[in-house]
């Protein structure tokens, strides 16, 4: 079977109807974010009684639990080599002060410039539409028939709110789940010297290497691209920190966060015309850093940028 046959026979079952019947139905199963994290119940509760009996409806009979709760599935014969591994979070935000946060009210659209249908609930826009698009994926191209040789791995973790990585770290490294890799976050270290903020010329600032590691990868990779249903390539820096966490101490130590979503086309880069070494990549990415910094001492006390 051919990609154009195997294209024709998934888009007769795709349905939006069914689409959005999945996502009402998760809207009304509660799992809120709490004081209890990835230990409150609620957020095991939904995975047992609105992911999993819809798993095995499909045809998913490899079904287990983690320590932590998080579900792990998997189809297919195994034999290709290759594999596939969706990840879906359970946790969202608690409801606070939005109406209706679990009843899957389905509005028209036009009050919020928007085309069509919206359903209303919380989790609507944060994970319960990628589970119900998952969900739906899956049982599209099961229901299809189409030989899978390798693995299709699902997960859905407790986690999703809290920026911790407890959940995913059970999966992957407690469990030993493994798929090839396909990462859209990466943490880049910029290593100083440190010294006390009142003589900063006898250390090396690994803040101000960052910055300008930061400066030269936005200036150097390229984002162009765009896909009619995935919508737009994107490359963020989401979070920074420095330490030692302590007063008056020139930094020793910066980490900062790269968070890039790619559509069907690899993020390009430009290498840096000051660059003489090969690019340096990242696993199943084309993206690099421009230039990875590595602090060294300046005659000026300035930090300096080590390129690669």
């Amino acid at each position: 079977m051919n990609d154009a046959e195997i294209k024709a026979l998934l888009e007769r079952r795709i349905s939006r109807r069914r689409a959005k019947d999945l996502l009402v139905a998760l809207i009304k199963v509660p799992s809120p974010q709490t004081e209890l994290l990835e230990e409150e119940p609620r957020l095991k509760a939904f995975i047992t009684s609105a992911i999993e009996p819809r798993l095995r409806t499909m045809g998913f009979s490899d079904i287990r639990y983690d320590p932590v709760g998080n579900l792990i599935a998997t189809y297919g014969a195994g034999a290709s080599g290759k594999s596939l591994m969706l990840i879906g979070n359970a946790m969202n935000q608690p409801a606070a002060t939005m109406p209706n946060p679990y009843d899957g009210d389905v509005v028209d659209g036009a009050a919020y410039g928007l085309p069509g249908e919206c359903v209303m609930g919380k989790g609507a826009s944060e994970q319960k539409a990628n589970l119900a698009a998952m969900l739906h994926a899956m049982e599209t191209v099961i229901a299809s028939e189409i030989p899978i040789n390798g693995q299709l791995i699902f997960t859905c973790c407790v986690s999703g709110e809290t920026g911790k990585h407890d959940a995913i770290k059970s999966v992957v490294e407690g469990a030993a789940v493994r798929a090839d890799p396909r990462p859209h976050r990466r943490v880049r270290h910029v290593k100083g010297s440190p010294c006390h903020s009142s003589r900063p010329w006898d250390g090396v600032n690994a803040i101000t290497g960052a910055t300008e590691a930061i400066r030269l990868l936005l200036d150097k990779v390229k984002v162009d691209k765009t896909h009619p249903q995935l919508g737009r390539q994107s490359l963020t820096v989401n979070h920074i920190r420095s330490f030692p966490e302590s007063t008056h101490t020139v930094q020793e130590r910066c980490e900062f966060t790269l968070d890039r979503r790619r559509s069907r086309e690899r993020i390009r880069t430009t290498p840096s015309p000051r660059s003489s070494a090969s690019p340096r990549r990242s696993s199943g990415s084309r993206i690099r850093l421009a230039a990875r910094p590595m602090a060294s001492r300046c005659g000026s006390g300035r930090t300096c940028i080590r390129r690669w």
